[in-house]
């Protein structure tokens, strides 16, 4: 899927091909997209010696960095397990390798870097996670250049720049970008709790920072899980042997389902890291009756069919909406559903799945909805 309208950039005299939606530019004369090119031409500003040096990339959304930064040894890290789909595919496109294997942010120890370079992401509360990974391996004198559009700058990014770093400036704009850049780094730092709580249902969950909703349930889950409690169409589901949560952030949808059901067996799935890790916190006590995947993959779930789908989709590729991941687990769904099984959906209303949904399922129903939300029934 990476290698559809591909297009060829050159940079420092390199020709690299691309997607095109990893591009900036115009199909007829394509560019970096103007974040990636001021971090490339930070780092080959701050490496103008050129030193033996170490570079982490970190949020790389398409592998452009570490396909194009000139480095003795490249780290890759990012919580979207998307990011490094894409990292793959263009680093074996370009290069006939996959390039650096993704390092997991929970990793003890951590590779340490001299250069670190980061595309903003959308939750700061994942890059406050990011920056505490950076300051407790870093190399001493390591410097950070975290890239940014200027229509997505806040304050508050700042802020926490200065929580890990004695010197916090910004680059002058280029194209609507701009860098942040980190020196001083705090190591000291690193040692603040990080760990995020809230609760739901008179139980308390913990969560990494980066999953989505800090501080509180998401809305669009307590509706569901309050109307399961009392909505006769979620109630009359006949209670299920297998149950898959897809998008199953810290897992309170799937710690609910299993305190309601206690015959089932949960399948909780994510493609973000710091989900999947606060998932297994929260779901810990369940035993072997609950295991969680950082995977697109459903096949990685084994052949059995499903009794019980259940999920709050992720609607955002980083700033843009972007709901293809979830229509394709739509269609796995429709075909791994066993007789009497269900899907049920609590999304945004604004997105219309109903229209997918019914296309794909035989029966689609709209069980509950408000301003905001809805949720569907099918199968």
């Amino acid at each position: 899927m990476y290698y559809r309208d591909l297009n060829t950039v050159r940079y420092r005299g390199q020709d690299y091909k691309f997607s095109a939606r990893a591009l900036g530019g115009t199909a007829e004369e394509p560019r970096l997209k103007p974040a990636d090119e001021l971090l490339l031409d930070w780092l080959h500003e701050a490496n103008a010696e050129g030193l033996p040096h170490t570079v982490a990339l970190y949020h790389d959304r398409w592998g452009v960095l570490t396909v194009c930064a000139a480095a003795q040894r490249k780290v890759y890290l990012s919580d979207n397990l998307l990011h490094g789909y894409r990292k793959k595919a263009h680093h074996k496109l370009n290069f006939g390798k996959y390039g650096p294997k993704p390092t997991s942010l929970f990793a003890d120890p951590m590779p340490g870097a001299d250069y670190y370079l980061m595309h903003l992401p959308k939750t700061l509360d994942l890059f406050e996670f990011y920056l505490a990974t950076i300051v407790a391996h870093a190399r001493p004198g390591a410097r950070v250049a975290v890239a940014f559009a200027t229509k997505h700058f806040t304050p508050r990014a700042v802020s926490l720049a200065e929580r890990y770093a004695g010197r916090v400036t910004q680059s002058k704009a280029y194209k609507k970008a701009r860098l942040l850049l980190l020196d001083d780094l705090q190591p000291a730092a690193a040692e603040r709790p990080l760990l995020r709580e809230m609760t739901y249902g008179g139980v308390t969950y913990r969560q990494y920072p980066g999953v989505f909703s800090a501080g509180h349930i998401d809305y669009a889950t307590q509706f569901l899980l309050d109307e399961w409690s009392r909505n006769s169409a979620l109630l009359q589901i006949p209670p299920p042997a297998r149950v898959v949560d897809y998008g199953c952030g810290n897992g309170v949808i799937g710690d609910q389902l299993l305190r309601r059901y206690p015959a089932a067996q949960l399948q909780a799935v994510d493609i973000s890291e710091v989900a999947v890790a606060s998932a297994r916190l929260n779901l810990a006590h369940h035993g072997t009756r609950a295991r969680v995947y950082q995977t697109t993959k459903m096949s990685d779930l084994g052949r059995d069919d499903w009794d019980l789908v259940v999920t709050n989709p992720p609607f955002h590729d980083g700033h843009r909406v972007d709901i293809e991941t979830s229509l394709r687990f739509f269609e796995q769904t429709a075909a791994r559903l066993t007789a009497y099984g269900c899907l049920v959906v609590v999304a945004n209303r604004h997105l219309n799945y109903a229209t997918h949904l019914r296309r794909m399922f035989g029966e689609t129903l709209t069980v509950a909805e408000n301003e905001k939300y809805v949720v569907y029934r099918c199968r």
